[in-house]
C-alpha cells in the first residue's frame, strides 16, 4: 500500500489522473485494451475532468461504475450522468461506458442483466478508483446493510450486488469484493479533514477486524491487490 498525500485537491486530482493514465497506457500496450471502474459523488469530479484530458488510446478503454443509485439518467443523483458530464469528454470522448443501471424497475430485477453485461463487456477489471464515506463505507458497502455479507464474500462469484435496505437513501447496484479482489490495481481517493479522521479510525489496531463497522477495512487490510491511497489535507 502506498499513501500519497497532497496539500490541495487540485494537485491530488492531477497526480491521480497522471498515475492512472500511465497504468492504462501500459495495459493497452500489453493487452490491447483496459477496463476501469470509477466512483460517483462530488469528490471525483476534478479527477475525472483531469483524466479526460490525458492522451491515450481511449477507443480501447472500457469504463464502468463502482456503484450506482437506481435512478434515471436525468436524476441529479445519477453517477452515470456525472461520468458522462465530467469524464466522457475531451480525449476520453471515444471511451466505451457501461452503466450499472438498466431498464429494470429496481436493482433486484436488474441484477442478472447487469451481471451478464459486466462479464461480457468488462472481461476483467484492471483498475478501480474507490471513494470513502464518513461512515467508513466504500462502493455501496454500508455498515449494517443486509447486503454486506454478499458484497464482501470473496467466494461469491457475482460481480455486482443489489443494495436495497437502509441506511442507503436510494436502491443501488454495487460491484462486489469478488470482482474487485481480482483487479490489477486499486485506488482509494478522498479529501479533507473529516475523511482523514475516518481513515485514522479505520486504521485503529484493535478494530481492524471489525469489517462490518467500517467496510473500507476490506480494501485497506487485504493482500491480493496493490492499493494506492490518494488523499488531500
Amino acid at each position: 500500500m502506498t499513501d500519497n498525500r497532497f496539500k490541495s485537491a487540485d494537485a491530488l486530482a492531477r497526480q491521480l489522473a497522471d498515475d492512472l493514465a500511465g497504468k492504462m497506457r501500459e495495459a493497452i500496450e500489453a493487452r490491447g485494451r483496459v477496463c476501469i471502474a470509477v466512483s460517483g459523488g462530488s469528490t471525483p469530479v476534478r479527477f475525472l475532468e483531469e483524466l479526460s484530458k490525458r492522451k491515450l488510446d481511449w477507443s480501447k478503454v472500457r469504463i464502468t461504475l463502482v456503484d450506482e443509485r437506481w435512478v434515471p439518467l436525468d436524476d441529479a443523483a445519477s453517477n452515470a450522468a456525472l461520468v458522462r458530464r465530467h469524464l466522457l469528454q475531451n480525449e476520453a470522448e471515444q471511451a466505451y461506458f457501461l452503466p450499472l443501471k438498466n431498464a429494470a424497475t429496481n436493482p433486484v430485477d436488474g441484477f442478472m442483466e447487469c451481471e451478464n453485461s459486466l462479464h461480457e463487456l468488462m472481461v476483467r477489471l484492471d483498475f478501480a478508483v474507490l471513494g470513502m464515506g464518513n461512515d467508513g463505507h466504500t462502493a455501496s458497502w454500508f455498515p449494517g446493510s443486509a447486503a454486506l455479507p454478499k458484497c464482501l464474500d470473496e467466494g461469491n462469484a457475482a460481480w455486482c450486488c443489489p443494495v436495497t435496505d437502509e441506511p442507503v437513501d436510494l436502491p443501488r447496484m454495487t460491484l462486489t469484493w469478488g470482482l474487485l479482489s481480482n483487479c490489477r490495481h486499486l485506488y482509494l481517493h478522498f479529501e479533507g479533514d473529516e475523511k482523514n479522521r475516518v481513515y485514522a479510525q479505520a486504521q485503529k489496531e484493535d478494530e481492524r477486524q471489525n469489517i462490518s463497522a467500517m467496510p473500507i477495512r476490506t480494501v485497506l487490510y487485504q493482500s491480493q491487490v496493490p492499493l494506492s491511497i490518494f488523499r488531500s489535507e
